[in-house]
């Protein structure tokens, strides 16, 4: 027999995926950019693939930020928790995977590559957001 709970009005499990994303992409801005972008864009890399790295590396910032906005909405609304736990944290959760499996591949070991932490981080705090969202 299925009974209805009643959702929580705000989540802070949502609240804190919004900031870690929201701080993962101002790293991925600020950090990453110098350390990854720029020796790119001044290689003797075809023009097309530079423009085409780059594009990508900015669409993960937007990927990032709306992860963060779709996060805060789900902080304060509870129709929002599933989709967004599914779609933002399971993309997160695909993200931090390939870090992880390409790290493995490529380095023999996680930590060259770190970022699966974070992404690993919002995935979780997410789901579980999703899954203390009702009591």
């Amino acid at each position: 027999m299925r009974t209805e709970r009643a959702e929580l009005p705000f989540s802070w499990y949502f609240l804190a995926a919004a900031a870690v994303s929201l701080i993962t992409s101002a790293i991925h801005v600020l950090a990453g950019t110098p350390e990854i972008m720029a020796p790119l864009l001044a290689s003797t890399l075809p023009p097309v693939v530079k423009g085409v790295f780059y594009v990508m590396w900015h669409q993960i910032t937007a990927l990032l930020l709306l992860g963060s906005g779709a996060s805060l909405v789900a902080a304060a609304r509870p129709a929002w928790r599933l989709p967004v736990a599914v779609l933002i944290g399971g993309q997160f959760a695909l993200i931090s995977v390939l870090f992880l499996t390409l790290g493995a591949m490529w380095f023999s070991s996680p930590w060259p590559m770190p970022q699966w932490v974070l992404f690993g981080a919002m995935t979780v705090l997410l789901l579980i957001g999703y899954r203390r969202g009702a009591a």
